[in-house]
């Protein structure tokens, strides 16, 4: 269907061109006041060798030769293609006149070297008409082309959001499973912590951007639901330096990235920690992320990484070029760094 379409607008365009252009050489040829019919004939039999010659030029050499840097044969070809304008302008006026218009005296009064000219001028016209029109559809290619990249982007990163759902809803129902079996007085509270947070996540999680002081309060509903399960909360620190002013952010973002301190922190020693510190910079935001480590590999809970990879890739989605994330980590402690431009 694409290329149908293609070939009715290269005509369309050809048609409106080869109707101007004989209107105006009509109106030359045309020695009085009046148009008559000889003065049609003439012309018609005048334009018709440049058509052919046009034609073949736009319609083969141009896509065959041109457009696939095939330049000597190009060359070659449209040098031939001018000894064959002469040939064609003669035929014009000495046979075809005979045939289609019987009783008509018609003398070609061109020189070689004039038709030649004139062709060189219908080339230069058509030319200039056929890399327009690769222009102006190379143009909307590349909208296509974007358009459907944003819609791809976008569906992702839908697709991505919708993952955080249910990997935070497990982790978070195994600690309230954990509370319940205790009977311990917690649970309740918890329940409610974890029921307005879910409703954050529905509310928002199919909006692209979300204020960051929503998102903000939800990071500490979520630290505050994870501090209550802990033997020592203290171990757990929060500090956020700055103001959220009206920025906004793309919703559930650093979730990911504080879960994983809570699903993979060490907190059985004396000197174990985790640290989660925000600041804030106008529109730009950092946040850190410490915590020890199991020093033994296996006494490490297992990590498939897809919370940390999902939230990576929303990155590279929504925030390309605009974000630096560094993860480092020694023989206890683990570190995360992430520096983002919000607008």
């Amino acid at each position: 269907m694409a290329n149908i379409n293609f070939n009715y607008r290269k005509l369309l365009i050809y048609f409106l061109f080869w109707a101007v252009s004989f209107y105006v050489i009509l109106g030359f040829f045309s020695r009085t006041d009046g148009t008559h019919l000889i003065d049609i004939i003439y012309t018609f039999l005048f334009i018709l060798p440049f058509m052919v010659v046009v034609t073949i030029h736009s319609y083969h050499f141009i896509p065959n030769y041109l457009a696939q840097s095939k330049f000597w044969l190009y060359g070659l070809s449209s040098f031939l293609l001018l000894g064959f304008t002469i040939i064609a302008y003669n035929f014009s006026f000495l046979f075809l006149s005979e045939w289609f218009f019987p009783g008509y005296y018609l003398v070609a009064t061109y020189d070689p070297h004039e038709v030649i000219g004139f062709a060189v001028l219908f080339l230069l016209i058509s030319s200039s008409l056929e890399f327009a029109r690769y222009w102006f559809e190379g143009l909307q290619a590349k909208k296509m082309v974007s358009e459907l990249k944003t819609e791809n982007i976008a569906s992702e990163l839908k697709a991505l959001r919708a993952q955080v759902n249910p990997h935070f809803l497990f982790n978070s129902l195994n600690t309230i499973y954990n509370e319940a079996l205790k009977k311990s007085d917690k649970a309740p509270q918890l329940i409610l912590k974890l029921s307005d947070m879910l409703r954050y996540v529905v509310d928002k999680m199919n909006q692209d951007k979300v204020l960051l002081g929503d998102e903000i309060n939800y990071l500490k509903n979520f630290i505050t639901l994870h501090k209550q399960r802990l033997n020592d909360p203290e171990k757990v620190s929060f500090d956020l330096d700055g103001n959220t002013g009206s920025q906004k952010i793309a919703p559930l973002l650093l979730i990911n990235f504080i879960e994983n301190c809570f699903k993979h922190a060490d907190l059985t020693t004396d000197d174990s920690f985790i640290s989660i510190r925000l600041a804030l910079n106008d529109s730009d935001l950092i946040l850190h992320c410490q915590n020890t480590m199991y020093i033994e590999s296996s006494s490490r809970p297992k990590n498939t990484g897809a919370g940390l990879q999902n939230a990576k890739r929303r990155l590279e989605l929504a925030y390309a070029e605009r974000h630096n994330l560094e993860i480092s980590e020694d023989e206890k402690v683990y570190s995360l760094k992430l520096n983002m431009k919000l607008e």
